[in-house]
């Protein structure tokens, strides 16, 4: 026996596979049956017996045991059974279902970033019927009485929930309507602000007063919106469209005791021949709704910028046909379908219903023509910008403004273009004999200037528009005739070029701040409309004819204030011309 103990761990697995032979009990087994000797009987009988009294007794105090309720941690009593089979440390646990309720769901939603992969539910215009349908909401939980009967959850906010929203919007709960971006660009920008003031005040929401940065206007952009607008003047310019500063916004929404849900809508323009292509639409308006997957700027820029905004991971978006006139009837329409149930939109009664409940609806607007009729309202810049650019012009004294716009100029014609702005200002500067003799050079190429932040003398690109394309060799070589015009033996020889940035280094220099930040002086927005404001007071004004140069609104701006000031007398200012345009054939 004690050899048999002693077996090697091998022997004794070897053996465990090997085939054995019966024993001799259970030969004797299979003979026939085995009679029990009648004096064990009784123990027998016995034993039977106190199996069943303990089954019994088993049976009775595991049902007597307490159970957890649903949505409540177990006590240790109830925690389930280890069962250790004896592999290394592994156990296998006897779990109950995992109980997920909705609180774990909205964590879920926050943390998620969405994808291409994601499903949305629904994106097509008219979806079909599938089988198991998509499930796009969870319905909320009912609540269980201590008396069994079941009843909906309170839908009364707390009381301090409500007496926030009424200090900050006057009522319960706060309805805002939050420019999310603006695809166009300064000057043209504000236009398309205002028709987010009208339709602000059709939804009967209140406009949340934009950020800007870059020449453009947004939530997510960097500097308040007075940074390049005189907002109390726009304000007072719609006293019956509510309006609310940013940053209160922003504090709403990270303050509020229930946290604010969200829905973004997108406007824009369908792209040439996109109608040919898609479905026919849900009405027979000059738009067609779709819903999609938000896009990624989008979530981002609202998960970052405010993150206790609920938003959802998909987009509502109306696109407009080109082709169409702004009609009333277009405007009219759009009102009616996200301010009220319209019976005509079947497909997407739940998310216009969503959208018409959320507090907030952030606007994606990229639309560059008007759907509403333009507001009579002159947005006029802030007077920090305009008193800095009056100290700019009179430190500059006389000078010629030359404003070029590079963009979409075809390339072959830059160098011709270059030469004939030369011509031009020779003839200009050669007919004011006592004239200016300083040329000031506002442009949108990434133009060689003194950096406000580097050492004197040192030449560095600076990119003014977020929208000029690569820079070529024909636009270097177009730049090069300019400026060697200026050096010796040039055309322009005794004449100085100048730009923004090198002028507002020498007014600092010579008369200490200018009640900018060094950031904000960089943004380009900025700088384009204090080049704007300073080639508005130049003696002379040259701009570029179709041929060699952008037709851009801010020229038109120039030529208009000039008009104007050639009319009124009135006006204390040395002009004495509106402009005078190179590069005519």
């Amino acid at each position: 026996m004690h050899q048999s103990l002693k077996r090697s761990k091998r022997s004794r697995e070897v053996s465990s596979y090997r085939a054995r032979s019966p024993s001799p009990r259970l030969e004797q087994r299979y003979r026939g049956p085995v009679h029990l000797p009648s004096s064990n009987f009784p123990q027998f009988v016995g034993f039977i017996v106190a199996i069943i009294i303990t089954g019994t007794l088993y049976i009775s105090l595991s049902k007597s045991k307490p159970r957890h309720t649903l949505g409540t941690s177990p006590t240790p009593d109830s925690l389930p059974n280890i069962t250790d089979f004896g592999v290394g440390s592994t156990q296998v646990r006897s779990l109950s279902p995992r109980v997920i309720d909705r609180t774990v769901l909205h964590v879920l939603h926050d943390i998620h970033e969405p994808d291409h992969d994601d499903i949305s539910p629904s994106t097509v215009l008219r979806p079909q019927l599938r089988w198991p349908p998509i499930v796009t909401r969870i319905p909320e939980s009912k609540v269980v009485s201590e008396h069994g009967s079941v009843h909906a959850p309170s839908l009364t906010p707390p009381a301090d929930a409500v007496q926030f929203d009424e200090l900050v919007c006057g009522s319960f709960p706060c309805r805002f309507l939050l420019p999310l971006r603006i695809a166009e660009q300064e000057p043209k920008a504000h236009l398309h602000l205002q028709q987010l003031a009208i339709l602000a005040s059709s939804l009967n929401r209140t406009l949340v007063l934009p950020n800007v940065g870059n020449s453009r206007i947004g939530a997510c952009s960097k500097w308040p919106l007075d940074s390049y607008y005189d907002v109390d003047l726009f304000r007072s310019a719609i006293p019956a469209i509510n309006t609310l500063p940013f940053n209160v916004f922003d504090n709403w929404s990270e303050t509020r005791p229930i946290s604010p849900t969200s829905r973004v809508v997108s406007f824009s323009p369908s792209k040439s021949g996109e109608r040919d292509s898609l479905p026919d639409p849900l009405t027979d308006d000059d738009f067609i709704i779709d819903y999609d997957l938000a896009d990624q700027k989008v979530a981002s820029c609202l998960h970052s910028k405010f993150p206790r905004l609920h938003q959802s991971s998909s987009i509502l978006s109306f696109t407009f046909y080109r082709s169409h006139p702004n009609r009333p009837s277009t405007a009219r329409r759009l009102i009616q379908i996200l301010s009220e149930a319209a019976g005509s939109v079947e497909y997407f009664s739940d998310e216009l219903a969503a959208l018409r409940n959320s507090d907030v609806i952030a606007v994606k607007w990229d639309l560059r023509h008007l759907i509403f009729p333009e507001p009579n309202i002159d947005l006029q810049y802030s007077h920090v910008l305009v008193e800095l650019a009056e100290r700019l012009a009179s430190f500059a004294g006389a000078y010629v403004a030359v404003h070029w716009r590079l963009e979409r100029v075809p390339v072959e014609n830059l160098a011709w273009c270059a030469a004939s702005l030369v011509s031009t200002l020779r003839s200009v500067l050669d007919d004011y004999d006592s004239g200016p003799q300083l040329v000031w050079f506002a442009t949108d190429y990434h133009s060689l200037s003194e950096g406000l932040d580097q050492p004197s003398g040192t030449k560095t690109k600076k990119a003014r528009s977020g929208t000029f394309r690569p820079v070529t060799p024909e636009h270097e070589e177009a730049m090069n005739i300019l400026h060697d015009a200026f050096q010796t033996g040039g055309d322009l020889e005794g004449y100085v070029m100048t730009d923004l940035p090198s002028q507002i280094k020498r007014l600092r220099m010579f008369e200490g701040n200018v009640q900018f930040e060094e950031e904000v002086l960089k943004d380009s927005g900025v700088l384009g409309i204090l080049d704007k404001l300073v080639s508005m007071q130049s003696q002379v004004f040259v701009g570029g004819s179709r041929a060699c140069s952008k037709t851009s609104s801010s020229s038109k701006q120039i030529v208009d204030f000039r008009e104007s000031v050639m009319r009124d007398k009135d006006i204390a200012l040395d002009i004495r011309n509106v402009v005078e345009l190179f590069g005519e054939w």
